[in-house]
């Protein structure tokens, strides 16, 4: 009965790293909080993630979750950063080390990420830059 427990408690731990490393053979994975600052979505609350720039896609997946499907993405040419602020004290305290949060402007509304300052600055320029001939803004045709 015990090795059962001990199993059972095991299992979502293992699931989690293997997960966390097949995310990472994909693409660039850093952690990440995400939030939707409107009232009108589920929780406005700022939740634990990872997420992924995979070419043209960004993913986010939440931290304690089973699934291999992202919670949230969207494409780099369809989003804008609307800017930056510093994570005010009480957000600070449920944010770990991510310091820095973009508010941006996506097709489904608005979203904010909140990152540490490094991973900022490689986000910023991973959205900011396009392929050759697609202006800001447009999505390329690939």
């Amino acid at each position: 009965m015990l090795g059962v427990v001990a199993v059972l408690i095991i299992l979502p731990v293992a699931w989690l790293v293997v997960r966390r490393r097949w995310l990472a053979q994909q693409g660039w994975v850093f952690d990440c909080s995400m939030r939707y600052p409107s009232t009108t979505t589920p929780s406005p609350a700022w939740m634990l993630g990872v997420a992924r720039l995979a070419g043209e896609r960004f993913e986010w997946y939440r931290v304690f979750s089973l699934s291999l499907r992202p919670r949230a993405t969207f494409e780099r040419g369809r989003a804008q950063v609307a800017g930056t602020r510093e994570a005010d004290a009480a957000e600070a305290s449920s944010l770990y080390d991510q310091g820095r949060i973009a508010e941006l402007t996506v097709p489904d509304g608005q979203l904010e990420l909140a990152l540490a300052p490094p991973d900022m600055t490689t986000f910023l320029s991973w959205i900011e830059a396009s392929p050759p001939g697609v202006l800001y803004g447009e999505s390329p045709d690939l």
